[in-house]
């Protein structure tokens, strides 16, 4: 069944030239947004030495979404440059080892230490600790609703 105001709000063009304002834009609150909560997280990794970039190496590795620097450059969004930097730094810190591939002794394997396992339960638990800081006051229908609402701008790209 066709409803034409669900049509229209799919449709929706919410900005014009006329209506535009930078600090009301999705875009603006959503970077603030993800400035806050990096801050927020940074200030509880300081005590642990980790970065919030450092902290994405680590948890992607400890869930198994990654094991090699390109795919943790992709699935983090940065550089390969920038990526071999932050790999060089946790290894220097026992937090990972690089190791080569016996299928392809061309890729090096990078995985987490016993050090690095330990660390990622304690980030996992600053993680929580700061999006549960930021999601105060929101319900859980409002938290589902929020990551369905940001998962749809993402696969509008």
């Amino acid at each position: 069944m066709h409803h034409p105001s669900r049509q229209s709000t799919i449709m929706a063009q919410p900005y014009t030239p006329k209506n535009f304002s930078p600090d009301e834009s999705v875009g603006y609150l959503l970077r603030r947004t993800g400035s806050r909560l990096t801050q927020t997280l940074d200030r509880a990794l300081a005590e642990h030495d980790v970065t919030t970039a450092q902290m994405g190496i680590l948890l992607k590795l400890k869930h198994g979404m990654a094991d090699t620097a390109a795919d943790l450059a992709c699935e983090l969004m940065v550089d390969t440059g920038a990526m071999t930097r932050m790999i060089d730094r946790l290894e220097e810190k026992e937090f990972i080892q690089r190791s080569r591939s016996k299928e392809d002794r061309r890729v090096i394997l990078i995985e987490l230490t016993e050090k690095g396992d330990q660390i990622s339960a304690t980030l996992i638990q600053l993680a929580c600790d700061a999006m549960n800081h930021h999601l105060r006051g929101f319900s859980t229908q409002e938290i589902t609703q929020l990551k369905d609402f940001l998962r749809r701008m993402i696969a509008n790209t």
